[in-house]
């Protein structure tokens, strides 16, 4: 049976079947969040904002949020109510993230039926993404190829990179299609693409192209779950921080497992002459960075409207950091760090600008950052430990901890604003939710 808008009554004079219906809506929300990428707080907020529209009591709903299950309970003292939902497919969707955080704030605006939310949530959750796969092939190969040249790389190298990723990335569609275990799918892919950056110059005659081979794979970093895990950290879902954090060490344990691979069967030689500085702080760094930031964004499936954005903000970033390390003489660690602070700051700005979450402007632009030739080092130090000297192992040892701390650099600078004032914004929410609620009993 329809419900209208005259229908929805309060928690405590709902029958259970009602009330179970609202409860599977807002699983439904949750679900579609968590398997698109959304952190811990986020899901909970958005919930929280459609209870209140369901006219659930915040002090009567409880929630339980882990990387795999979502559980809510309500009580009101003569009954509790229990639904649990697992969430078994993770991916990133940032449109989804973006409609359902406009439709919790909608349907709060616009009081509108349950049917027509149940409705919406299903198109939400079931609508195509916004760009063709050829296109998201097409994002990943051009993210790759720019990352190239941010770590220094000359054209044809970003070149060999991009048809490298290219080859890569339609391994992994057609590992996923194929329903492969997803840390295999980032290894065939890492494997795939490995190769090809090393076997397109060796039949073109040309010498390794070692640019190429540190960043043809650099579209499979977990971006998105490395930032999520310190999120859930930071606001206490411990839980759901270290399953993430353990699921982000699986797919970099699946990438290293097939660049390893392709490292011992085609026998590549020393990395250690590789130079990690840009040479170019500006305009060729400032569009590779715009390249590789909207490549990023096209493969999250970043709404059309904000890739423009979305690439100014990876050209700040990337400027910002060659700056502060070239012209001032600070360490990549602290560029990297002032560069995705800003990003993490200026976000909570431009948001109420372009109306959509933070999140589907701060992690795009931060990848490109992440030291792939560092961390490619210490790969092949690993792989090659008994036939290096103790000067070169302790050389790569000290890439890795400071490709690791550059990455712990970055994940904090974007988190600032959930570490100092995440309280603050939830709470300004929260009186604008409380507002909505009593001006609509007002009506009445």
């Amino acid at each position: 049976m329809l419900m209208n808008t005259a229908q929805i009554k309060k928690a405590s004079a709902d029958d259970n079947r009602t009330l179970n219906h609202k409860m599977k809506i807002l699983l439904d929300i949750g679900q579609a969040l968590m398997e698109s990428g959304a952190d811990c707080t986020r899901i909970i907020r958005d919930m929280r904002r459609a209870a209140a529209h369901l006219r659930i009591p915040s002090d009567q709903l409880q929630s339980h949020v882990t990387y795999t299950t979502l559980m809510l309970n309500i009580t009101d003292g003569e009954r509790s109510l229990t639904q649990f939902r697992k969430c078994m497919k993770h991916g990133v969707n940032l449109a989804v993230i973006e409609a359902i955080s406009k439709l919790t704030w909608r349907i709060l605006r616009d009081n509108t039926p349950i049917n027509a939310i149940e409705n919406a949530v299903t198109r939400i959750r079931h609508r195509p993404r916004s760009y063709p796969t050829w296109a998201a092939s097409l994002g990943a190969a051009i993210a790759s190829g720019a990352s190239c040249s941010l770590f220094g790389g000359s054209l044809s190298e970003a070149l060999i990179a991009t048809i490298a990723a290219l080859a890569g990335f339609i391994a992994h569609r057609l590992s996923i299609s194929n329903e492969f275990n997803p840390y295999a799918c980032s290894m065939i892919a890492a494997f795939v693409s490995t190769i090809f950056a090393w076997f397109i110059p060796l039949i073109l005659g040309f010498p390794t192209m070692w640019y190429a081979l540190v960043s043809c794979t650099i579209f499979l970093i977990p971006g998105f779950p490395i930032v999520n895990s310190t999120s859930d950290v930071i606001n206490r879902f411990i839980s759901s921080g270290m399953t993430r954090a353990i699921d982000t060490i699986l797919i970099i344990g699946g990438m290293t497992f097939g660049i390893a691979f392709a490292i011992l069967f085609t026998g590549i030689e020393n990395i250690s002459d590789v130079q990690i500085r840009p040479t170019d702080a500006y305009l060729g760094q400032a569009l590779a960075a715009a390249l590789a930031a909207g490549g990023f964004s096209i493969i999250f499936n970043t709404p059309k409207k904000l890739l423009a954005l979305v690439a100014l903000e990876g050209i700040l970033t990337m400027l910002i950091r060659n700056v502060l390390m070239n012209e001032f003489g600070l360490s990549q660690a602290i560029g990297s760090f002032a560069a995705a602070a800003v990003v993490g700051i200026s976000a909570l700005k431009v948001i109420h600008i372009v109306h959509t979450p933070n999140t589907l402007l701060i992690i795009p632009p931060i990848i490109p950052l992440v030291p792939g030739v560092l961390l490619y080092r210490l790969l092949f130090a690993i792989l090659h430990i008994q036939t290096i000297s103790a000067e070169e192992l302790l050389q790569a040892l000290r890439f890795g901890v400071d490709g690791m701390t550059i990455i712990l650099a970055i994940v904090i600078g974007v988190s600032i604003p959930n570490i100092f004032i995440q309280s603050r914004i939830e709470m300004q929410q929260q009186r604008e939710i409380n507002a909505i609620i009593v001006r609509r009993e007002a009506e009445r």
